[in-house]
Formats: structure tokens, C-alpha cells, sequence
């Protein structure tokens, strides 16, 4: 049809079909993009420094208050910081707790009681007496023996004697021209107590029967002075 008239073809512009022909065009402005954002990022973050103090979330940071500086002849001196009190949290106890009541009760201990003392009596001295034995006279089965017994002291004096025959018996005891004493006899054990008291430096004997034993007593002793023998 010779009458009819076509449209003219419309053709997109340069620019545009440069970049629908080439699309990595794109690709490499985002990727400079998101460089550069990046970059800003980096920059503008800063780390936290030596003077760091962490804020618990809710609590607005506290300023750290100034260092008081004092003044000594050398010069001026600054004093050591105080901590930093950061609200919310209460700083560490550095003095021992108080004790408690039940601690510090202690159970006192028994006042100490001090052993008794056991008062020893002395032991008692012999009689200031000299007692001398001997045998006077000797017969079958038996014998008749003599203490002589003199006060050596300036005063008058009591005493008690006692001669030991084992094995023997004790027929009876005497004193010669004096009163009589108290005399017990318990198998060969013969025990004498004087009457009156025997004067100062005087004397007196007494004498006793014995049977079935030894001449030489076991043992002979006046008021605790030892019989010596008498020849």
C-alpha cells in the first residue's frame, strides 16, 4: 500500500544502551560504593582507651572526680586517686568483717584450782636419851638382859622402850628401885613404858626375862635413841 506511511523506528538513547550493553558497569559503582561506606565505618569507630570505665546499662556514666594535688617543701605532690564509684555496684569490703555474736562468745575455762598441799609433819628426833644393852645372866632356856637408860637432857623426861626377839618369848620386865611403868609382851616383842618421868642426868635399868631365842636382840631402842651394847 503505497498510501500508507510507517512510523518512524524510535531508537533508545546512547548512555542507555551503553549501559544495557555493558551491566558490570553497575556492578563496579556498587562495589565503590560499598568501599567507601566502609571505609566511613572503620573511621569513625574508635576502641575503648586505657581510661575505659564500662557504664551499666540504665545508669548514666559518673564523671571521675579531680585529683586533689597537695603541696610539700619539695614541691607539689599528687596524690593518689580515689576510685572511681560506679553507681550500681558497691566497692570491695577490704577490712575483716565484724565477728558475730556467736564467734565472739567464748566459753570461758574453769577457774584453775590449786592442788591442796599435804603439810608433812617433821619426823620426830630422837629423845636426847643414850640406851645400852646388855645380858646379865644366862640360864637353860633362857637369859636375863639389861637396857640402862640415862636422860642426857637438862629437863625430865618419859620414855618408852622396845626390844624385839623373833622367835622368843617375853616372860616379864622390870625396873630396879624405881616405880614400875606399863609392860606388854607379845611373843618375843617386849614394850616398856616408864612410870614417872625419869629425872634430868639421871638413870635407870631396866631388865626383862626372855626364853627360847638369840642373847643378840633384832632390834632395841628407847624413845627412838638405838640401844648400843653394853659390856
Amino acid at each position: 500500500m503505497s498510501g500508507t506511511r510507517r512510523a518512524p523506528r524510535q531508537f533508545p538513547p546512547h548512555g542507555s544502551a551503553a549501559v544495557a550493553s555493558s551491566p558490570w558497569i553497575l556492578v563496579s559503582i556498587g562495589v565503590v560504593v560499598m568501599v567507601v561506606l566502609l571505609v566511613v565505618a572503620v573511621g569513625a569507630y574508635r576502641g575503648p582507651g586505657p581510661d575505659f570505665q564500662p557504664v551499666p546499662p540504665g545508669q548514666p556514666p559518673v564523671a571521675a572526680a579531680p585529683i586533689p594535688e597537695r603541696a610539700s617543701s619539695a614541691g607539689r605532690e599528687v596524690s593518689t586517686p580515689p576510685s572511681v564509684a560506679v553507681p550500681g555496684l558497691s566497692p570491695r569490703r577490704t577490712d575483716p568483717p565484724s565477728p558475730t555474736p556467736s564467734a565472739s562468745r567464748t566459753t570461758s575455762a574453769p577457774p584453775s584450782v590449786a592442788p591442796s598441799r599435804t603439810t608433812v609433819p617433821p619426823a620426830p628426833q630422837p629423845a636426847p636419851i643414850d640406851a645400852r644393852y646388855r645380858v646379865l645372866h644366862t640360864f637353860h632356856g633362857g637369859f636375863i638382859a639389861e637396857v640402862s637408860i640415862r636422860n642426857i637432857s637438862s629437863r625430865d623426861l618419859d620414855w618408852v622402850a622396845r626390844v624385839d626377839y623373833p622367835g622368843g618369848r617375853v616372860v616379864t620386865a622390870w625396873l630396879e628401885g624405881v616405880p614400875q611403868g606399863t609392860f606388854s609382851g607379845t611373843g618375843g616383842t617386849l614394850t616398856y613404858r616408864s612410870g614417872p618421868d625419869l629425872d634430868a642426868w639421871s638413870s635407870v635399868d631396866l631388865r626383862f626375862h626372855i626364853e627360847s631365842a638369840d642373847f643378840r636382840p633384832a632390834s632395841c631402842s628407847v624413845s627412838g635413841r638405838t640401844c648400843r651394847s653394853r659390856r
